[in-house]
């Protein structure tokens, strides 16, 4: 059974404090890419940890 609201069977929340600038400056990039901050954390974590090589749609139509 999840232990908390948002977990299920193939994902598991985790809590991720951030100071008011740092999460004013994560609003205006994830805003500017046009994704969220789940999906951007997700694919931060999961290119750090080598699982996915991802680039945001923003970024590739800006490198055009």
């Amino acid at each position: 059974m999840p232990s908390l609201l948002g977990d299920t069977d193939t994902s598991r929340t985790i809590i991720v404090r951030l100071s008011i600038d740092t999460h004013r400056a994560l609003r205006v990039r994830v805003a500017h890419e046009d994704t969220s901050i789940q999906k951007w954390v997700e694919n931060l974590i999961e290119r750090e940890l080598g699982i996915r090589e991802t680039v945001p749609a923003a970024r590739k139509a800006a490198q055009r």
